[in-house]
């Protein structure tokens, strides 16, 4: 429990200087550009999050789940290099085809008068971003939580929020005339720089053969593909609602919406933290230890002190943190907000299921798990966002993630 704690407690102090780098960032951009200004970032970073993904191929999982094996320290360089060289490749693909298809993506989930060069700009971030979060979590599987936790999105989050403050237009306002395009820009950089640094880092700390462990040789792909098809379905749940919301309703209802949801996240900041120690755990637990069930009954605990208190403050000031951040109807956004907050306790209350399952071998059955729920989201928003608007996809969105947490428990 002492070092479940200690290094969670480090993670979840990352994650709230993280978190309060993302909400400087939403705060600049609604300054700057207002409701419109964070809808459009967010469909952007969507659209990052997604090439993302794809290019990461599930082999960010496989590389916590491997470096987290009691046996495993004799393969980390070599392991480490090949996921990282066909991760850099699949990303590049994301990449160009995210570029060229900028400008239909535009047309489809902006109005006119927002340039198709933000979604290009996304295009350029998608493989710094993922090469910096394959060598994060290379750190969280050789149990190097303070790295794992500097190289996170949330942490990047807070050097743009500084540029921001200083610089809220572009200097160079001919390249980046849009705030989002601007904020995305500083994504690449700090990004690219992030990943060069961690990786002449990880290779002096790892050790090596020639060769990558037996029982992955030839399967690597075979291996990470249900990790990847789940990883995808976790951002079907996570982003549908906002690229749906995105094609139906203006960008300034995104923003409110996207504004209510980041809020609400606070509630899993504890749950966040320990599932980030708690998976290469459970990999070493499962390959020999004991233990593993109190282990997962000591995260859920946690989660239900943790969250508990924070859902309630979130329900007393939900109304004045919507108005820090210029919500302009903040009625509505409440309502949302605390339909958001049901989900995310619920999630929080589940504890690390889905890490258990992938850790465990039991992969396929996560996959099985978010291909029923992603779906179940789909059609929800399909149905809820062009009936109710807002929400609707609230509605939709915390529905699933409480659908996901009881069929994997």
């Amino acid at each position: 429990m002492a070092k479940l704690l200690g290094s969670g407690g480090v993670v979840l102090f990352f994650k709230l200087l993280g978190a309060f780098g993302g909400y400087v960032l939403l705060y600049s951009l609604s300054q700057s550009g207002g409701e419109t200004a964070v809808g459009v970032y967010e469909v952007a970073f969507t659209a990052v999050l997604i090439g993302s993904t794809l290019g990461r191929f599930g082999l960010d999982t496989v590389i916590v789940r491997e470096l987290g094996r009691a046996n495993s320290a004799q393969f980390d360089r070599t392991l480490y290099r090949e996921i990282l060289l066909k991760v850099l490749a699949f990303n590049a693909v994301t990449a160009v085809a995210l570029y060229f298809l900028a400008t239909y993506f535009t047309g489809v989930f902006f109005d006119e008068h927002i340039p198709s060069g933000v979604l290009r700009m996304s295009a350029f971030a998608v493989i710094p971003f993922s090469w910096m979060l394959v060598n994060a979590e290379a750190y969280r599987g050789i149990h190097k939580h303070l790295q794992f936790s500097l190289n996170q999105h949330g942490t990047v989050y807070i050097f743009i929020s500084a540029v921001l403050l200083l610089f809220p237009q572009a200097p160079l306002r001919e390249y980046f005339p849009d705030a989002a395009q601007w904020a995305l820009f500083l994504l690449v950089s700090f990004s690219t720089l992030f990943a060069v640094l961690t990786t002449f880092d990880l290779f002096t700390k790892f050790q090596g053969t020639d060769r990558v462990p037996t029982h992955l040789q030839g399967n690597l792909y075979s291996t990470a593909l249900p990790m990847l098809i789940s990883s995808a379905l976790f951002m079907v749940i996570s982003w549908s609602d906002t690229l749906m919301l995105s094609y139906f309703l203006p960008e300034g209802e995104v923003g409110i919406y996207r504004i209510a949801f980041r809020i609400a996240t606070l509630i899993t900041f504890a749950q966040f933290a320990l599932n980030t120690v708690v998976a290469p755990m459970v990999s070493g637990l499962h390959s020999g230890g004991e233990g593993m069930g109190d282990l997962a009954r000591k995260v859920a605990h946690i989660n239900l002190v943790t969250a508990g208190p924070i859902f309630l403050v979130i329900t007393v000031f939900g109304a004045f943190l919507l108005n820090l951040f210029g919500v302009s109807n903040v009625g509505v956004a409440y309502s949302n907000l605390l339909v958001l907050a049901i989900g995310q306790l619920a999630n929080a209350f589940a504890g690390p299921v889905l890490n258990i399952l992938n850790m465990t071998g039991y992969e396929k059955q996560a996959r099985n798990t978010m291909l029923v729920t992603a779906g179940s989201n789909i059609v929800l928003n399909l149905f809820l966002i062009p009936q109710f608007g807002l929400i609707g996809a609230a509605m939709a969105t915390s529905f699933t993630m409480v659908l996901w947490n009881v069929w994997a428990a």
